[in-house]
């Protein structure tokens, strides 16, 4: 299948997209989330809603964790607390209470450093990196009713026991884990946008390296809190699945870290990995575009191309004659997540559209050509296909009393200047026709009643022939019927009436000349 973006394109996306950091968007909703497991979907829930369980929400991003293997790690933790209290520390001055945690909390659990490990290895096993350590003290202070800070940069987290003038940095490593996937193109484009979103001045820019500016902006240390902490090791664990080309897997979670963490590091990693994805998904699952919902939220999202992307989506799955309630179903998805409103419109317009080209020889074209030109009710396109469907329509239609019923319940529905002039041209071969028909019956009166509605009814110049035609048509036989009556005079008025609008037509002429 037939990608829906370039890589190139995508690359050219992120380098060039910088995001200001934010505590809580709506960049990322709790029903974004795809979760691993049921132990993960449960723990999340408990700690986002009920706001409990931190332990076994930081256990959760290890796949085949249980509700078994939670509890007993989880046991063995409260165990260390638990000595802990039994020193009586908390009589002490928080300082000395630090003191005493800090090591022990590192002789039980932190044997051996490594950049890329999760806290429940860390629990299992004592590997460790800087992010599941500050999870540990993290979780330690909280018990004892330290008050702390958690610090985090674009490579590094740490804690900062007893914020103040006493203040303890809890520091376990600091590793550049980030190395190997920020290059310096990356790092270039990062400072061209720090310029041109003027986060940098052009003193700075002029005279400070790529490398000393990325280095001092990228890696700056911001303050975080309990709640970030879990985004930490899914951004971790996202960047190495990104590395490994799993993409679906990255994205997931991505989206787990920007939920926890929405810093600018975090975004710029979910945006990379939604687009990789985008452009590898084949949508064949209704909720896979989601993901294109996804990528509609973030600020600096080229409108254009998320309406290009979907009506390729659409166009792929129009070539299949069984796909036609499918691709209703992926814009009805799309269209409920998106929140802009100019975009939902010009999405609704681009499928819309896309619909009344498919059913342009079909009565299933009114629906969708009428809600496209619902948005744009001047586009010439949808007109012309309108059009074309309102005079399939209509020409079907033999009873003109029944035309005349259809095209008032049309003129009611449809407020559209394009098929105006449709309406009124039917409008008038109807009016026409019963005149014609009234006559044969003999009804010379009650024709004329519809003969005066056409005329109040029409417009000069008559530029469509079908009608001209009718129009010489009903004169003529109205002509007829009095010239064989005896009443030249009023033939030959009939003859110059209708000539007012068809001038010099040889057929209108021929009944009395």
């Amino acid at each position: 299948m037939k990608r829906f973006i370039s890589t190139i394109a995508i690359l050219l996306f992120f380098a060039n997209a910088v995001f200001p950091q934010a505590q809580s968007d709506s960049l990322i909703r709790f029903s974004d989330l795809k979760f691993h497991s049921d132990f993960e979907k449960k723990s999340f829930s408990n700690f986002v809603k009920l706001h409990k369980d931190t332990f076994q929400l930081l256990l959760a991003i290890d796949e085949n964790m249980t509700q078994e293997i939670a509890r007993k790690l989880e046991t063995t933790f409260n165990r260390t607390l638990n000595e802990l209290d039994q020193k009586d520390i908390q009589s002490k001055k928080i300082n000395k209470q630090i003191k005493i945690i800090y090591p022990d909390i590192h002789s039980r659990f932190l044997k051996k450093y490594n950049n890329n490990e999760y806290f429940p290895v860390t629990i299992q096993s004592g590997m460790y990196n800087c992010v599941s350590a500050s999870m540990l003290y993290a979780m330690a202070f909280d018990h004892f009713k330290i008050p702390y800070k958690v610090m985090a940069s674009s490579n590094h987290v740490y804690l900062v026991a007893n914020p103040g003038d006493h203040s303890i940095v809890i520091e376990t490593t600091n590793p550049g884990f980030e190395k190997t996937i920020f290059t310096g193109d990356f790092k270039q484009q990062y400072v061209n946008n720090l310029r041109t979103s003027k986060l940098i001045s052009e003193d700075d820019y002029k005279n400070k390296s790529v490398e000393e500016i990325f280095e001092e902006k990228f890696n700056e240390v911001k303050d975080a809190d309990l709640f970030n902490l879990p985004g930490f090791q899914y951004y971790n664990k996202a960047l190495t699945k990104l590395q490994n080309n799993d993409r679906e897997a990255a994205l997931s979670l991505a989206q787990k870290a920007y939920f926890f963490y929405p810093a600018q590091q975090v975004k710029t990693l979910l945006n990379i990995a939604l687009l990789l994805q985008i452009e590898k998904c084949n949508f064949d699952k209704v909720n896979d575009i989601d993901y294109l919902a996804q990528f509609s939220r973030f600020e600096n999202t080229d409108k254009t191309a998320v309406i290009g992307i979907f009506t390729n989506i659409i166009n792929h799955f129009l070539q299949y004659t069984d796909k036609e309630s499918y691709c209703d179903s992926l814009y009805q998805r799309l269209s409920a997540k998106i929140s802009d409103k100019n975009l939902k419109e010009e999405i609704c317009f681009s499928f819309n559209m896309q619909m009344s080209y498919r059913y342009q020889n079909s009565d299933k074209i009114e629906k969708y050509v009428t809600r496209a030109l619902s948005i744009k009710g001047n586009y010439h396109n949808a007109i012309v296909l309108f059009e074309n469907y309102l005079n399939r329509k209509l020409y079907r239609i033999s009873n003109p009393y029944a035309l005349l019923d259809s095209i008032k319940r049309l003129d009611e529905q449809y407020h559209f200047a394009g098929i105006m002039p449709i309406l009124r041209d039917q409008k008038s071969v109807a009016y026409l026709r019963i005149a014609s028909d009234l006559i044969e019956q003999k009804k010379p009166n009650t024709s004329e009643k519809y003969l005066t509605e056409f005329e109040k009814n029409c417009t000069l110049p008559i530029t469509n022939e079908i009608v001209e035609f009718q129009i010489a048509n009903t004169y003529r036989s109205i002509a007829v019927y009095y010239l064989y009556k005896g009443y030249k005079t009023k033939a030959i008025n009939y003859v110059n009436r209708g000539l007012k609008y068809v001038p010099n037509n040889a057929l209108l002429k021929s009944a009395v000349y």
